[in-house]
């Protein structure tokens, strides 16, 4: 009874600390954006040091279980020639992992969150960036990547970062991104408190809403997965997306949730530039 005590009032004490520092960042302009998201994560993890986050980058089996399930979705996609991004890349154990698969692998983080225990390959880096602008070139990625973080960006920044990824990807080049399903949400500590996202996802998305608009910022094709909470990806395409999307918005809320964690836990996104 004490443990489940405790482990509430910690749940409760995460959510009000993660809904503070939101707060702050939902109500922010983009220029006081530039750096805040650093700071604000970086407050998160000081005043609430037992973040899941954090204590999944210190346990090895949820860690495994991790990069499996990102490498099912970007396996296809390496190769020796190939320049890889991930964006959001936490601790960078993933572009490590990537490393000795293609010809440079590298990892874009706001915010410090400790090293990875293993070593470095050579052909690996973390650049550390303001959350907005990616310092890198035009052109030079040929697979840019991000799991579970497009629901941290702010809203009004999210075209920003379509067009950042579009713009150092080579003709050609591919995003892959996987990121909460807003009508199986809300994904993150909110969902114990609220039916609105209240902490640091500060949106989660459709297939409807995130295809027209990485179309206008430069992608040419969007080739949507379907994938739930486990197992593979499947392709379908993105018109059968937009019709299950419908069916499901016209369900009483809590049965679209209930319905959609089923099979639909996720937006996974191929888009070529």
């Amino acid at each position: 009874m004490t443990a489940a005590m405790d482990s509430s009032e910690a749940r409760r004490h995460h959510f009000e600390v993660e809904k503070e520092l939101a707060t702050r960042l939902r109500n922010s302009t983009r220029e006081e954006r530039k750096g805040l998201a650093a700071e604000l994560y970086s407050e998160l993890y000081r005043r609430v040091p037992n973040h899941p986050r954090v204590a999944r980058s210190k346990e090895k089996d949820a860690e495994e279980r991790s990069i499996a399930a990102q490498l099912r979705l970007v396996r296809h996609a390496l190769a020796p020639e190939v320049r890889f991004l991930e964006f959001g890349a936490g601790t960078g154990t993933f572009s490590k992992h990537v490393a000795p698969k293609v010809k440079e692998a590298i990892a874009l983080e706001v915010c410090a969150q400790g090293s990875a225990a293993d070593k470095a390959p050579a052909n690996y880096r973390m650049q550390m960036h303001d959350g907005l602008v990616i310092p890198l070139p035009d052109g030079g990625i040929d697979v840019a990547f991000s799991y579970q973080v497009l629901e941290h960006l702010h809203p009004d920044d999210v075209e920003l970062h379509f067009q950042e990824i579009a713009r150092v990807l080579k003709p050609g080049g591919t995003y892959i991104l996987s990121t909460p399903h807003a009508l199986s949400g809300p994904h993150d500590v909110s969902r114990y408190f609220s039916e609105k996202l209240e902490t640091f996802h500060l949106k989660e998305w459709t297939y409807g809403e995130m295809a027209p608009l990485m179309r206008r910022c430069g992608f040419t094709r969007i080739q949507p997965f379907l994938r739930g909470k486990t197992g593979p990806a499947y392709r379908l395409l993105l018109p059968g997306f937009r019709v299950i999307e419908r069916a499901l918005c016209m369900m009483p809320a809590s049965l679209r949730t209930r319905v959609a964690r089923k099979f639909l836990n996720n937006v996974v996104v191929c888009a070529f530039k």
